[in-house]
């Protein structure tokens, strides 16, 4: 019992984590925690970033103008193994980006798909290690979706793919890759299947024959497109506009299919 007191299980902390940071946690349990997180600096970085989520949550909520209830929450922290899929990523404490897919799957299945739903992704964590190409290749190797591979921006633009993970949404797959550069993180997901609907205040543009869709959701930028039928979402908080619109048409000297 001690050893158990000693070492909670990575769910339990995902919990306790995401009720204290939505102001849903026991008061019985609220010092324990407390004293927890103070002793752990991870734990203080899991706890801001479960804050940020929330406040991502709440915006993506209105955005599609459906209300976040408690009891949705509670639905997505107390949801069973196959509910919650892969909650820890590459062996570390699932972030509260499991919150945002959660909602975002509850929700799904109710009004379809929606552009939304699959930038939420973007808070999630990677959980399947990427490669570099060989001899100057412009796509990630062994990685597609839809059968379309993911751009290698790093010669080009500096920006590394990190990882990629894979979801399942309103029974749709969908593959996201990330990316980081000098701190900053873009997310590129690619949605099978029929296009996603264009969301009320979005903006077109067209560029290098591409056209492109833009969004404000949650405080992040988002762009999207079509490659072959298939909806492809760009999405970076704090990223420029003009530098995610760049990236989209980027065809890598017309080796990458649109």
């Amino acid at each position: 019992m001690r050893r158990r007191d000693r070492h909670p299980s990575r769910a339990s902390v995902e919990r306790d984590l995401a009720r204290l940071a939505d102001g849903t946690l026991d008061p019985a349990k609220r010092e324990r925690v407390e004293r927890l997180v103070a002793s752990s600096p991870e734990l203080q970085a899991r706890l801001r970033d479960q804050r940020r989520a929330i406040d991502a949550v709440r915006s993506v909520a209105n955005c599609e103008r459906a209300p976040l209830a408690v009891h949705v929450r509670r639905r997505a922290l107390d949801a069973g193994p196959r509910r919650r899929g892969a909650l820890f990523g590459l062996g570390a404490i699932a972030t509260a980006g499991a919150l945002v897919w959660t909602v975002a799957l509850l929700t799904a299945s109710q009004a379809g798909l929606t552009v939304a739903q699959a930038a939420a992704l973007a808070a999630r964590p990677a959980t399947i290690p990427v490669s570099e190409p060989r001899n100057d290749g412009v796509t990630i190797p062994h990685l597609r979706a839809a059968g379309l591979p993911f751009p290698y921006w790093e010669d080009h633009f500096d920006w590394r793919a990190q990882g990629a993970r894979t979801d399942r949404l309103d029974g749709r797959p969908e593959t996201t890759v990330f990316y980081r550069r000098d701190g900053e993180a873009v997310a590129y997901t690619i949605v099978s299947g029929k296009s996603l609907p264009t969301a009320p205040g979005a903006q077109t543009i067209t560029r290098a024959g591409t056209e492109l869709t833009s969004y404000s959701i949650g405080g992040a930028g988002v762009v999207t497109w079509l490659r072959r039928g298939h909806t492809c979402v760009l999405s970076g908080r704090g990223v420029p506009l003009q530098a995610l619109l760049k990236l989209a048409v980027w065809r890598g000297r017309g080796q990458i299919p649109f």
